[in-house]
């Protein structure tokens, strides 16, 4: 493994996006992956009851596509971006039962709003599916460039037919309009790791019961993984026909950077249903690829300087966050814009490795592989032998702009490569000032 000795960086984080943003054409295959990946989204599914008496239910698909992943042409004073979306739902049989696709357009008035990853188009289609579970695979694919991306989920519908008091899906929304009748439209928020939430949200939900008039309670609880801190709230109010919208706010601006359970209970004459979510509020300093600040500052122990990660560890409480950003401002190698380029291209590394250099139990930022990506980028070449008569597997990454080979065994046969001869963390980034 390696070891957890720290040289001394100084200036070098800029020096290292330098580096990273020069390798190009040459990384074989870590660069095709990287250019395979197609528009960023981020997706959301929401079930809700449509009768009293139906056993048919509707699945509410929400999409937000960042526009920074999509290719924009200048036509005119305007940016224009197109992209295809395909949509296909399989039963627990993997047999598909619904699924469709659609094109949109997006013009941008300016070029500030093309290339800006917290600017989103959302989008979304409702499909009527029977109770039971189902897996569902959703395609973006932007016209321009004709990159895709891919995402996969399995989802359960409930029978809401089949009980008197049930709760559709919890949402967290922004906006919520009324007509006359009823609840008109809503404007969604979708959160995953990499976009939690930002501001004051709401938390919406229909309740459906049959009693024609009663009181209902609703219990909340919200819980901080990381943080440990929980929250509990309730409720009451009146409750009249069969579907009833609830919904209450969540100051999101006011809680720390986490992720998040929420669990809500609702009781109607005695009877009760319970739903949950989970979902992150991000604090939009901090790059767009943390999860949560801890793991943003343990991740930064690549490319501290031992004075420095000394600082970042001894942050506690309220002065992490300080601290963490402190450190980022001084190797910021544009003050005064809103981008941290060092910052941004150093975390867009650890999430590479995540994706890629994972296995078992550890992450992988944590990995030999993951922690020489992270410091020196891609390499220049990979020799690979899984199957080697009188070894264990084997690759062997060359940079030749250091002069180096390493060499990794997968001693264990399940695709953990550990580098051959450890080095120190030191003796990876002083290649980047030799």
């Amino acid at each position: 493994m390696l070891s957890d000795k720290h040289g001394r960086m100084g200036s070098m984080l800029w020096l290292l996006v330098g580096i990273w943003a020069s390798m190009g054409m040459a990384q074989m295959e870590f660069a095709e992956q990287e250019e395979q990946q197609g528009p960023d989204f981020h997706m959301d599914l929401v079930s809700t009851a449509l009768e009293p008496r139906s056993s048919a239910c509707r699945l509410n698909l929400y999409l937000e596509i960042v526009n920074d992943d999509l290719q924009f042409v200048k036509t005119g004073q305007d940016f224009l971006a197109s992209f295809e979306t395909t949509v296909i739902i399989y039963d627990k049989d993997d047999e598909q039962v619904e699924g469709t696709i659609w094109k949109e357009k997006i013009d941008a008035a300016n070029y500030d709003a093309t290339n800006k990853r917290n600017y989103y188009h959302m989008t979304n289609r409702s499909f009527l599916l029977d109770p039971g579970k189902y897996k569902l695979t959703v395609i973006v694919q932007d016209l321009e460039s004709k990159k895709s991306s891919e995402q996969k989920r399995e989802f359960e519908v409930p029978a809401y037919a089949e009980t008197p008091l049930s709760m559709s899906d919890l949402i967290l929304i922004s906006e919520i309009e009324f007509d006359a009748n009823n609840v008109r439209s809503i404007r969604p928020q979708v959160s995953d790791a990499r976009k939690g939430i930002v501001d004051s949200t709401l938390v919406y939900f229909e309740l459906y019961q049959l009693d024609s008039t009663a009181t209902a309670r609703t219990d909340y609880e919200l819980y901080a993984v990381n943080a440990k801190k929980k929250i509990k709230r309730s409720f009451s109010y009146p409750v009249a026909g069969w579907r009833n919208p609830v919904f209450f706010s969540l100051h999101a601006d006011s809680l720390p950077h986490d992720l998040y359970r929420l669990k809500i209970t609702t009781t109607v004459n005695g009877r009760k249903v319970v739903k949950e979510k989970a979902f992150y509020i991000r604090w939009s300093a901090l790059p767009t690829t943390a999860s949560d600040l801890n793991s943003a500052i343990e991740q930064a122990r690549y490319i501290a300087t031992k004075d420095e990660w000394k600082l970042l560890k001894k942050a506690k409480g309220e002065t992490r966050l300080p601290a963490f950003l402190s450190f980022w401002r001084r190797h910021d190698p544009t003050p005064g814009t809103e981008a941290n380029e060092s910052m941004d291209a150093y975390y867009s590394r650890v999430e590479y490795a995540n994706r890629y250099f994972s296995v078992m139990q550890r992450q992988g930022w944590q990995t030999d592989m993951g922690i020489i990506y992270i410091i020196l980028g891609p390499p220049d070449d990979v020799e690979r032998n899984s199957y080697p008569r009188y070894s264990k597997p084997y690759e062997i990454w060359s940079y030749y702009r250091y002069s180096r080979e390493f060499l990794f065994f997968d001693f264990t046969g399940f695709g953990d490569y550990r580098l051959e001869t450890p080095m120190s963390i030191y003796e990876f980034q002083r290649l980047l000032t030799n």
